[in-house]
């Protein structure tokens, strides 16, 4: 089994324990990380996934995101806004301390693909 299926497999498909635990955002009013979720519509297969991106976040929750090409100098742009997202949670895995912390997504951003821009 690949290291990418173990991944995506565990802890789920284990028979190990894993304590549950719930995190700071269920119990403190101002926690001190927040979770986030980004979803974007297309990405194309120019983009370079071997090097960094920017994340942008500016007056009234607009985002910005860049990220570079492969195949010229150019940028894949997307915009969205960020939004909040009292509903929803994600499960925290620590493999070594073998817990599971549900924590509480502070807010999600949809983007949308808009241009590249040449460099």
């Amino acid at each position: 089994m690949s290291s990418s299926q173990q991944e995506l497999e565990f802890p789920f498909d284990s028979e190990e324990e894993y304590e549950l635990i719930l995190g700071e955002s269920f119990l403190s009013s101002r926690p001190n990380t927040g979770f986030h979720t980004i979803r974007y519509d297309f990405k194309p297969a120019s983009v370079d996934t071997s090097q960094a991106g920017s994340l942008d976040v500016g007056k009234g929750g607009e985002v910005n995101v860049s990220l570079p090409n492969t195949q010229d100098s150019g940028t894949t742009v997307y915009r969205g806004s960020k939004k909040p997202c009292p509903k929803e949670c994600v499960l925290v895995v620590d493999r070594g301390k073998r817990t599971i912390t549900l924590e509480r997504l502070a807010s999600t951003v949809q983007l949308k693909k808009i241009r590249y821009i040449f460099g």
